[in-house]
């Protein structure tokens, strides 16, 4: 179990060198500093998953202000490692013995099709290595997971803040210390103060990656998420994704088409342009003009009736409702509601950052956005986030007090959130931010990302895009999902997108060739092989291996796994790309018992055959595909 730890400079003295008071808390232990300053380091530790998670608060009860707080660390911990052998040689760097110790980092969200890629960095003795948060949206380039590995053992680490997080990794002989926390944080604090700062949970493991990341993935599940927990749904939406410039008429009729054919998409999902003053009527004037935001009002254009008779027709045929909003964002020529935030002194910005640090704006758009939710009866809600903050804090900052206006932003962007969970017990999140730009663990446990990427934003983008961030996000949560689309038809495709949720893009824009009777879809292979991932959506929250390495080469495979170890059954998911030579992939699947027996299935060819736990576990698995750019779903079950 790692000791939660944190260390910060006070008026420039090193925190090991402070006077203080150390109390023994039920759920921590509290620092009070010679003059007042206070800091509680609220932990839990999780046994079932070998999980530590601590916060820091910090407040300053005095009359008086504190001393400057520099150098903030949130998390400060040191991880013993093995020795790695002596660097002898100019290029011993460049060599990957396995038992050496190296950083595995994740790309961040920056809509590209590497997208939650991973890369593993050597780190020898003596070394460092930082790694910064981009344009202050804490997943963008760089993600804000971490796994430090050597042979076998190791400590998976993540950032909880959705601000301008620094990590910094410094390896020593025989360990490395973590330090990570706020960037920019160099303040003092004002009399009767109090704020929260960023979150560390850390996992020690001792065998292997494969297990460490699954009980990693069984604890953002079973403690983390929202989902499933009691009054949420138990999966994610398989939904069908609409323009709000689509008028509420022709919603009507496209989900009656939808019914007609049996399709089961269970969610309808209003993407943006539905709100005032909007009033283009064709996709690429209706694609210009959505970023027209701030009235946060239902265009009495397209919506006469507020979406009536949509919201209706939904709750006869049994499907939910996801609404988008960027309520973070205001347009100044749209109108503004709320105070809000500039990045220079002369305010020529059109678009500004609303002044979130401000408990008065938290007040408003609370209420602003819950006002719509209950209006729309929604069961999703929707929130982006397009522009960078950082600039807009700063500025905002008081003299030696930089990095307190993000501070407060970034609380009460969580209280909104928070608030607006426990106005609406039944209601999910979906955190969207610019596709995947803020996807941390302190989001992830108030919401979902349903379009983990803007790469997908590209219509009927590469599958091999698709299958890479499927199995680099998949290595981190269980939960999460894609956009997928237009275009219908192709298996190898449709497979490649494979994930907890789904948004089919097939009738998404306003022009007629949109429509339910002219998109060109071919409905039985729709109804066949939506209920083929319906079949199998459940095992893409279960336990996860990459059965090869994620490869962004089109002469390569990928395959991967899903297995739920509470009944012994799941899939393997592969896919021969467009240029590999290669008929046959020879897998080592896992998870098996020795002393059991597994019957696959072949869901093309209906082919059954049995093995073995021992056989699967020694021997492995070959996966023969004939054909380039095909695909292969075999699903198992203990018998």
């Amino acid at each position: 179990m790692i000791k939660p730890s944190f260390s910060f400079k006070y008026d420039g003295v090193p925190f090991d060198e402070l006077e203080k008071q150390i109390t023994e808390l039920p759920d921590g232990y509290r620092v009070v500093l010679a003059d007042g300053l206070t800091v509680d380091c609220k932990a839990e530790y999780h046994e079932k998953y070998g999980v530590t998670r601590w916060v820091n608060y910090f407040s300053n009860p005095t009359g008086h202000p504190s001393g400057q707080i520099s150098e903030l660390y949130d998390c400060d911990i040191t991880v013993p490692f093995d020795p790695d052998p002596p660097v002898t040689r100019k290029n011993r760097q460049a060599t990957w013995e396995p038992e050496t110790f190296r950083i595995v980092k994740t790309a961040g969200s920056h809509a590209r099709e590497d997208d939650f890629f991973t890369r593993e960095e050597r780190l020898w003795e003596g070394q460092k290595s930082d790694v910064y948060c981009y344009m202050s949206r804490g997943a963008v380039e760089n993600f804000p997971f971490f796994d430090l590995t050597r042979g076998g053992r190791g400590v998976l680490v993540a950032i909880g803040w959705t601000g301008q997080w620094k990590v910094s990794f410094y390896r020593t002989h025989d360990a490395c210390r973590i330090v990570f926390g706020i960037e920019f944080a160099n303040f003092y604090m004002k009399p009767g103060e109090s704020f929260r700062t960023a979150s560390a949970t850390v996992l020690e493991y001792c065998d292997g990656q494969d297990n460490a990341h699954n009980a990693w993935r069984r604890y953002i599940k079973d403690v983390v998420s929202p989902v499933g927990k009691p009054g949420k749904p138990a999966t994610l939406p398989f939904s069908g994704i609409f323009w709000g410039g689509i008028s509420s008429d022709e919603m009507v009729k496209r989900w009656e088409g939808i019914v007609r054919e049996d399709l089961p998409l269970d969610t309808c999902w209003i993407d943006a342009g539905w709100y005032e003053p909007l009033r283009s009527t064709t996709t690429a004037s209706q694609s210009a003009d959505w970023p027209l935001v701030g009235t946060w009002q239902v265009n009495s254009f397209y919506h006469p009736d507020n979406y009536r008779n949509l919201i209706d027709f939904l709750k006869a045929h049994g499907r939910k409702f996801l609404v988008w909003f960027e309520p973070e964002r205001i347009k100044k020529a749209v109108g503004t509601w709320t105070r809000y935030l500039t990045r220079t002194d002369r305010d020529d910005d059109d678009s500004v950052v609303i002044a979130l640090n401000d408990d008065k704006v938290l007040d408003d758009v609370t209420e602003k956005i819950g006002a719509v939710i209950e209006l729309l009866e929604l069961d999703w809600y929707r929130q982006d986030f397009n522009i960078s903050p950082l600039e807009f804090w700063l500025h905002e900052d008081e003299p030696k007090r930089q990095g307190v206006t993000e501070i407060k932003y970034i609380n009460n962007l969580y209280k909104f959130w928070d608030r607006l969970l426990e106005r609406f017990p039944h209601l999910m999140i979906d955190d969207c931010a610019g596709g995947g730009h803020r996807i941390d663990i302190e989001m992830l446990s108030r919401s979902v990302p349903l379009w983990r990427s803007d790469y997908q934003c590209i219509w009927d983008c590469l599958p091999e895009g698709n299958q890479m961030q499927n199995t680099g996000a998949a290595w981190w949560f269980p939960w999460s999902g894609i956009g997928y689309g237009p275009t219908l038809g192709d298996l190898y495709s449709f497979r490649s997108a494979y994930t907890g949720g789904i948004a089919i893009r097939s009738w998404e824009h306003v022009d007629p060739e949109w429509s339910f009777e002219n998109a060109p879809v071919p409905f039985d292979w729709a109804r066949k092989y939506f209920k083929e991932y319906l079949d199998v959506r459940r095992y893409f929250s279960e336990d996860f291996y990459p059965l090869i390495p994620n490869s962004k080469e089109n002469i390569s495979w990928n395959a991967t796994q899903y297995h739920d170890p509470a009944d012994g059954s799941g899939i393997i998911l592969a896919f021969r790309r467009a240029r590999s030579p290669f008929s046959e992939l020879h897998s080592r699947p896992k998870g098996f018992l020795p002393e059991a027996s597994y019957e696959f299935t072949d869901r093309d060819t209906g082919i059954k055959f049995t093995r073995t736990g021992r056989e699967l576990l020694e021997n492995g698995l070959d996966l023969v595909i004939d054909e380039p750019r095909k695909s292969m779903l075999l699903e198992y079950k203990k018998v």
